[in-house]
């Protein structure tokens, strides 16, 4: 996907006021969850209301560095029963391992980390029934 390159601010559209912004950090605040800082961002930002536009790049890095950090502070507090292998995922929404590791990159599946290794949060049925129509849905078009 080629990256837009903002001129006039979508948020309040002033005209010519986007700047583009690298080497920016980003700090977010989760109930439940200590501070997450994300450094090294880039993007577009309005010089009249600061508000702005991450790039694709930086917007994946905040998205992974998110479900990363919040899989390691719920490793703290999740207990073994509530975990589920990724063979069984797998099978569940009828895809590859590989898949269900992207998913969980991608925060679609909750997962914490015992030791090095990650491992899916055991969801309710509907939830994984949801997202295995969802992946086939897409795959379908």
């Amino acid at each position: 996907m080629k990256e837009k390159k903002w001129i006039d601010c979508p948020a309040c559209g002033s005209k010519g006021s986007m700047k583009y912004k690298k080497g920016m950090s980003e700090t977010y605040r989760n109930p439940g969850y200590e501070p997450i800082t994300v450094p090294n961002l880039d993007g577009y930002f309005c010089s009249a209301c600061g508000e702005g536009i991450y790039s694709i790049k930086s917007s994946k890095i905040i998205t992974s560095k998110l479900t990363d950090e919040k899989a390691r502070q719920d490793s703290k507090r999740v207990v073994a029963s509530e975990l589920i292998d990724v063979d069984s995922v797998a099978k569940k929404l009828s895809v590859t391992r590989q898949r269900v590791h992207q998913m969980m990159d991608e925060g679609k599946i909750s997962y914490v980390y015992v030791g090095k290794h990650r491992f899916p949060v055991r969801d309710n049925e509907s939830s994984y029934k949801k997202l295995k129509k969802r992946i086939h849905t897409a795959s379908h078009k």
